[in-house]
């Protein structure tokens, strides 16, 4: 019988997932695209974890990985319920249930999983990291922060590392402390210069930063062509960022341009319309974006 070894090295759980899924709340960057620490393939280790593909836990996870997320919540909640004596394979179990739930939208019940991953296995970083992804989405950044901070301690190498700090990053970009914000984010792109989110990150804050010293046009620019470029100009939310860069050198027709080959990426219901509409009248009125900052 077929079997995957999902490789626990150190302290780092390399859960295999495809973690795409859209920026449904205003310049908070979630992952689209596979985190490069979520990559286990079937391979085995010394300290690997043994799952049956055809058991709950396999089969919840193989879902997962196929985005099929309700069955993928189906099989992982009956493999919660027999795998209560194993807490790694819960751990297992929990995360990707609590990815199959933000996929879903379900963000209360995707944390309480990741927090329970926390709990069950507190020396393994992706718990504290998918938590802080949660924590940003929902606007309590100084949660984001701590859960990053958590999550970075405990790396053991550079692997993962990049979006780690671009998502503490923008926690620390949306409280306005730039100083903070600016470290991750160089520190970030100097880690990994092709993960298309982490470049398109500091793009965004080099073009919107409310404080003039930390912002640059030009280089705004070039980052953001070199994420669309990577994402082979399919991707609204790099567009868009290309289109604030533009305004922010004051070439106002190209952000124009830009901004309305984003928004013909967007579908109708899209919820970032409204915010990108916004936009595209500020640079007819010939105004550069600032990002806002919460007090939460």
């Amino acid at each position: 019988m077929k079997a995957w070894w999902l490789p626990i090295a150190g302290a780092t759980m390399f859960a295999i997932n495809p973690s795409g899924q859209s920026a449904l709340d205003e310049r908070m960057r979630t992952p689209a695209r596979p985190d490069p620490n979520d990559t286990a393939g079937p391979a085995r280790t010394a300290q690997g974890v043994l799952i049956e593909t055809s058991s709950s836990l396999g089969s919840g996870i193989g879902a997962e990985l196929m985005g099929d997320y309700r069955e993928a919540v189906m099989f992982l909640t009956r493999a919660i319920e027999e795998e209560e004596h194993d807490a790694m394979k819960l751990a297992l179990a929990r995360r990707f249930r609590g990815l199959s739930y933000k996929h879903l939208g379900r963000r209360d019940d995707a944390l309480h999983d990741f927090l329970e991953v926390i709990r069950l296995q507190p020396q393994l970083d992706l718990g504290y990291y998918n938590a802080g992804v949660i924590y940003n989405l929902q606007g309590r950044y100084k949660d984001a922060i701590d859960m990053m901070t958590r999550s970075i301690q405990l790396q053991k190498d550079n692997r993962g590392l990049a979006r780690r700090r671009s998502e503490r990053g923008n926690a620390y970009f949306h409280l306005g402390d730039f100083k903070r914000a600016h470290a991750d984010f160089v520190a970030a792109v100097r880690l990994d210069p092709r993960d298309p989110d982490v470049v398109n990150n500091v793009a965004w804050f080099r073009a919107t930063c409310p404080e003039a010293r930390f912002r640059n046009g030009k280089e705004a620019v070039e980052l953001a062509t070199r994420a669309c470029t990577l994402e082979n100009w399919k991707d609204a939310d790099g567009i868009d960022t290309l289109a604030a860069a533009y305004a922010e050198i004051g070439n106002f027709a190209e952000a124009e341009r830009y901004q309305q080959k984003a928004m013909a990426l967007l579908s109708e219901d899209e919820a970032l319309r409204p915010k990108f509409r916004e936009r595209l009248a500020q640079y007819r009125a010939k105004q550069p974006v600032r990002q806002e900052i919460s007090r939460g």
